[in-house]
């Protein structure tokens, strides 16, 4: 599924499972709280995959933000899908300091 929020284009794609509005949420939520540190993101490429059989860390994000220069690259797990993006987020917040 591709959109754009706020001038970024972003490409979700999920494995197994289709996107619900809920969910759609959720990573707008996310990008927009990683817009807060990084003005000049121009895609997001985020893919969602439930990997495992252990509902407690199953949920594994891989995200992909496209950047001048070189893209960030982050892979997050949790028992969620926000648990999930956050981690991934948080791991792409600490490459803008680097």
């Amino acid at each position: 599924m591709e959109y754009s929020v706020d001038s970024i284009k972003i490409d979700l794609q999920t494995v197994g499972f289709d996107e619900t509005p809920e969910l759609i949420n959720q990573v707008e939520s996310e990008l927009r709280r990683v817009m807060r540190f990084r003005n000049d993101i121009v895609a997001a490429d985020i893919y969602l995959r439930e990997e495992g059989r252990n509902p407690e860390n199953n949920k594994t994000v891989r995200w992909r933000l496209g950047i001048p220069g070189n893209d960030l690259f982050a892979e997050g797990t949790g028992a969620s899908w926000a648990a999930g993006l956050r981690d991934a987020s948080d791991k792409l917040r600490r490459q803008f300091v680097d």
